[in-house]
Parts: structure tokens; sequence; C-alpha cells
């Protein structure tokens, strides 16, 4: 009797722990995508795509024609083509979001043959879309720049079926030196979705960003200042 209480506690714990070990490694299965990676669920237009219900992520670095202007559809079919229901990576870069909220990401697809895609790039380079370098994101702006230079020049997608030019080309190079020596702080105001930022002296990319007092840009004396105005503080200051 007692043996075949031996025997039954053996099986019971052996088949206890068969199911654990299945239920983990249904676990890991149901888990498996690695962290960072994700599936795009749709594609919004040429410069934004959707991971989930709530999330949408912004292309850092590029800009796509807006609904309505020439090459939007024809834009926005290109990136479905090339991501749309596939898993991709992100690739953050100083700012995590923008003022709506959404994602601003570099965006890599995959490749089995290891042959990855930086699709910020792809568009550029293939004329789908503009560079649109704002600082502290600028990462890839060499490289983006490049690619748009080459778009321009064999006057692929956009630039050969639509009339756009490459335009304010040094604009963002006028830099404004502040009137009163002693108001360093930067208010920076970018061109579209990102917002208006303030940099002090010490922040990672305050000797790069440069003050265009033509688009309201301007300095402050004190960060309570750049508040008021409507200013927050850049993420990677101290």
């Amino acid at each position: 009797m007692k043996y075949n209480q031996k025997r039954n506690l053996i099986v019971t714990i052996v088949v206890f722990l068969a199911g654990i070990l299945v239920g983990g490694r249904l676990l890991i299965s149901q888990n498996s995508q690695p962290l960072g990676y994700h599936n795009v669920s749709n594609v919004i237009d040429g410069d934004t795509v959707r991971i989930s219900e709530e999330q949408r992520v912004r292309l850092i670095g590029i800009d796509s024609p807006e609904k309505g202007e020439c090459y939007y559809h024809t834009s926005t079919q290109a990136l479905k083509e090339l991501i749309e229901n596939k898993i991709v990576k992100l690739e953050k870069d100083i700012t995590d979001k923008d003022d709506y909220g959404r994602l601003l990401r570099y965006i890599v697809l995959l490749s089995k043959e290891g042959d990855d895609i930086l699709v910020n790039d792809y568009l550029v380079r293939k004329g789908f879309a503009k560079t649109f370098a704002v600082s502290p994101d600028t990462k890839y702006r060499d490289l983006l720049s490049s690619a748009q230079q080459e778009a321009y020049k064999n006057k692929l997608g956009m630039w050969g079926e639509c009339n756009y030019e490459l335009e304010n080309q040094g604009a963002r190079e006028v830099d404004t030196e502040p009137v009163d020596p002693k108001c360093t702080i930067k208010g920076n105001i970018s061109e579209r979705g990102y917002g208006k930022i303030y940099l002090i002296p010490g922040c990672v990319s305050y000797n790069s960003v440069k003050i265009d007092t033509r688009k309201g840009e301007q300095y402050f004396c004190t960060e309570q200042e750049a508040e008021d105005a409507g200013f927050r503080k850049a993420i990677n200051c101290p």
C-alpha cells in the first residue's frame, strides 16, 4: 500500500512538472516577439504608421506629401506595400514622442537575408518623401540628406512627377545671436509636429541648434520665461 501511494505521488509530481514545462513553452511561444520589435497593423500615410489600436509611430527625419498634395496616395501606398502587416524594429533617437502622442522612431524592416532596410532612408531615396531634420533628432541627417540629393538629381518619385523643388536650402543655417549676452536659453520651434522646446547651455544638442527669429524662435533669460511662452524643456538637457 505504501509503495502504491509513493508511486502515485511520484506520478503526480512528474505530471505536475510536465504541465509547468509545457505551459512555460506555450507562454514563451506566445511572447516570442523580441523586445523592440512590432507588427505594423496599418499605414496611416507616407510617414505615419500604427503598431496598435492606441499607438501611432511617426517616422523621424522625413516628411511625405499631405492628403490632397501631389504624390500623397503613391507615397502612402509605397509604405503600405513595404511594411504593412510586417514585423519591424523601432529605433529611438533623442525625443520619445511628439505633441500628438506619436512615437518618434526610425523604422527598420528586417530581411531574412540580413540586408535590413532603414525605411526612413528608403522612402527619401526613392522619392516618396522629403528630408525633415529637426534637432535634436538628427542621427541620420547626413544619410537622409544624401538620399534626397540622389532622388532629386535623378528626378525619382515626387521629384519627377510633381512640381516640388528643394525649398529653404540653408534656411536653417540662419543663426541669430542673443540681444542680451546673459540671455542664452534657446527657444526652438520645429516646422511640423515636434512642438516648441527650449535648451539651456549644457544640453546635448545646445551648440548645434540654431535660432531663426524669422520663424518665431527666440532667446530667453530664464527657464520660467521660456515656459511662460509655451516652450518645454528638451529631454536631453540636464
